[in-house]
């Protein structure tokens, strides 16, 4: 994480809550060599779960070439580097904005995918280049999580 919209106190809590001791490194998606340190550093990473992204629709719309740059360079980084250390397991943390205006309630899985924001394109960017990932290299398995809200309801 680079902590750019997040606290290390986070970790804290997380380390708090589950008891165990998190290896944790400061480093940003989109400088290469950082992510090349983090795995030159564990002695296997097998998985990444990515949770590493700018989250603000309004701002996004306000901005969007930072989010571009942020959530879009920085997966595709991320992805290098995994293919160069073998590591190809990844679950990605989406948003259910990919869904855009939705047509119908509940929102299926299956719904039309449309974006309304660059933070929503952003995302949708981004599963549409894991999807061709898979469908180029047959050993990388991914999984695409799409929340309503990233916000947990416990208290911590």
């Amino acid at each position: 994480d680079n902590f750019c919209n997040s606290s290390p106190k986070s970790i804290e809590r997380v380390q708090e809550l589950t008891g165990r001791k998190l290896s944790v490194h400061e480093a940003d998606t989109r400088d290469a060599d950082a992510l090349r340190r983090v795995f030159d550093s564990e002695v296997t990473i097998s998985s990444v779960v990515h949770l590493a992204g700018l989250k603000a629709v309004g701002e996004s719309v306000e901005k969007p070439h930072i989010y571009y740059d942020n959530n879009v360079l920085g997966s595709i980084n991320l992805c290098n580097v995994m293919a160069e250390y073998d590591c190809k397991s990844l679950v990605f943390s989406s948003s259910a904005t990919v869904y855009g205006d939705a047509r119908s309630c509940p929102i299926k899985e299956s719904h039309h995918l449309s974006a309304t924001s660059p933070y929503g394109r952003s995302k949708l960017i981004i599963e549409e280049m894991l999807r061709d990932t898979c469908a180029a290299d047959e050993d990388w398995g991914v999984v695409i999580l799409r929340y309503f809200n990233p916000v947990g309801a416990h208290p911590s």
